[in-house]
């Protein structure tokens, strides 16, 4: 359900962006890079913007989906690494995990919210002002 949510936004922010910008190209793939921890399963991601998506602008647009990892950072030994999301609530608004190295608290940076939305558009062999209504 979260990962519907998101990406009706993403699909609607798409969408008015291309009605303001009077483009009727066809548009061909949307690149999202989101973070890790805003994604619990990337295949739901997937489908819920095959579903969203239909009957639109975006219908049979190739969804490039690029999943940005957080950071663990322990304030006590140093330890840096790329966290592994396993059982941890995404939406805890200040996300400490044990540290894998000496088990103390470590915050967790990055790997939250939508960090791009690239959206390439058909060539139609138009100058680009044909393109838009």
């Amino acid at each position: 359900m979260h990962e519907y949510a998101l990406m009706q936004s993403i699909v609607n922010a798409i969408q008015e962006q291309l009605t303001a910008a009077q483009i009727t190209a066809p548009v061909l793939e949307v690149g999202l890079t989101i973070g890790v921890l805003e994604v619990h399963s990337e295949a739901a991601a997937r489908q819920a913007f095959t579903v969203l998506t239909q009957g639109t602008a975006l219908e049979g647009a190739q969804l490039n989906l690029t999943i940005q990892p957080a950071t663990q950072v322990c304030p006590a030994c140093g330890h840096h690494a790329t966290f592994l999301v396993d059982h941890f609530h995404a939406h805890d608004p200040l996300p400490l995990v044990p540290c894998p190295r000496c088990g103390e608290m470590a915050n967790l940076s990055g790997g939250r919210g939508v960090e791009a939305i690239e959206v390439v558009l058909a060539e139609t062999g138009e100058p680009e002002a044909a393109k838009r209504g």
